[in-house]
């Protein structure tokens, strides 16, 4: 049998990017023939953290993938990592995660090691020079951080709860609603 042949013969249409049957959302959540069900990515760009739901909308995605339990916690936060760059936020991650709280400060559209350089174009490079941050303390007025939280279960396995706080750890206002 050809390729064609056997396209014609499968009911649903194959497609790219389809959905993570996730709870909490994922990035091209549910079936890519219903474009109406929840995902992280929106037209309002989930990058621009300034909007009201946007750190919500990256919470609901991490949530998703903590309902699941692992045998390799670090292989989850590989996956994490990827995810989060859709949004041009990133984090350096060198060790394995122990279990218990583990912390990882995030960039947003920069290098994790390097930060975020910049200039303003309307003050002398000269006598400022660039100035460098996390791209996100000038957007929120403060850092973030990704928590995550492993657990070892009775059946050997490990939990990984992670979420998106404010970097202080105060009740200051994130951008979550």
């Amino acid at each position: 049998m050809k390729f064609k042949q056997l396209l014609k013969k499968l009911e649903e249409p194959l497609f790219e990017n389809s959905g993570e049957h996730t709870m909490g959302g994922g990035l091209f959540i549910g079936d890519p023939t219903a474009p109406q069900l929840p995902s992280t990515l929106t037209d309002k760009g989930t990058f621009n953290l300034k909007l009201p739901y946007s750190l919500d909308a990256i919470n609901a995605l991490l949530h998703g993938l903590s309902q699941r339990d692992y045998i390799d916690p670090d292989s989850v936060l590989n996956v994490v990592k990827q995810k989060l760059n859709h949004f041009g936020l990133d984090f350096e991650y060198k060790s394995s995660l122990q279990d218990g709280e583990n912390t990882f400060k995030l960039v947003q559209y920069g290098s994790p090691q390097l930060g975020v350089y910049g200039q303003n174009p309307y003050e002398d490079i000269n006598k400022k020079g660039f100035s460098q941050g996390d791209g996100l303390t000038e957007k929120l007025g403060h850092g973030l951080d990704l928590s995550v939280n492993v657990m070892k279960q009775p059946n050997m396995l490990r939990k990984v709860v992670m979420i998106i706080v404010p970097s202080m750890g105060g009740s200051e206002n994130c951008g979550c609603m």
